[in-house]
């Protein structure tokens, strides 16, 4: 029987994990991924970025309680949202899959803003689950916040 590694990716586009907290991406395993989640959540308390490794984490850590092979990763693009972001976010994305060497993925994200990059992610490596963060305070807002966003475009 072949064991089958997951790897939990967290997906932070718009790199607000360098921009507040100064951590460049990829940030790979449990303790860097908990240092980054608390840098940043200390940085700015309101960050949904900050939930989302959190969230990110208690899956990783329910994987391995299954006795699954897992790993976490967070991967951040660009303040710049869009080409140079994805640019990043795709050879972060390349460097993880490189040195993770995983089966299969669970997406971990904030929203739809985070989730445009998933034919990236899924054309690179099987993804199984999408796992969307809501800051229970604002649950639709950053959905209703995107649209408009684009529309205004």
């Amino acid at each position: 029987m072949t064991i089958m590694k997951t790897l939990v990716l967290c997906v932070d586009r718009d790199d607000d994990l360098g921009t507040k907290a100064g951590i460049n991406g990829p940030v790979i395993g449990r303790e860097e991924n908990l240092k980054a989640g608390i840098a940043l959540g200390l940085a700015d308390p309101e960050e949904v970025d900050a939930n989302t490794i959190l969230a990110g984490l208690q899956l990783y850590d329910d994987l391995t309680k299954r006795g699954m092979d897992a790993e976490i990763a967070t991967i951040a693009g660009d303040s710049h949202v869009g080409f140079q972001s994805d640019l990043i976010l795709t050879n972060q994305l390349e460097n993880v899959l490189e040195v993770v060497k995983p089966d299969r993925a669970i997406l971990v994200s904030d929203g739809q803003e985070d989730e445009a990059v998933y034919p990236v992610i899924s054309s690179r490596v099987k993804v199984d689950f999408v796992k969307r963060v809501y800051v229970k305070q604002s649950r639709s807002i950053e959905g209703t916040y995107y649209m408009i966003i684009k529309t205004l475009q």
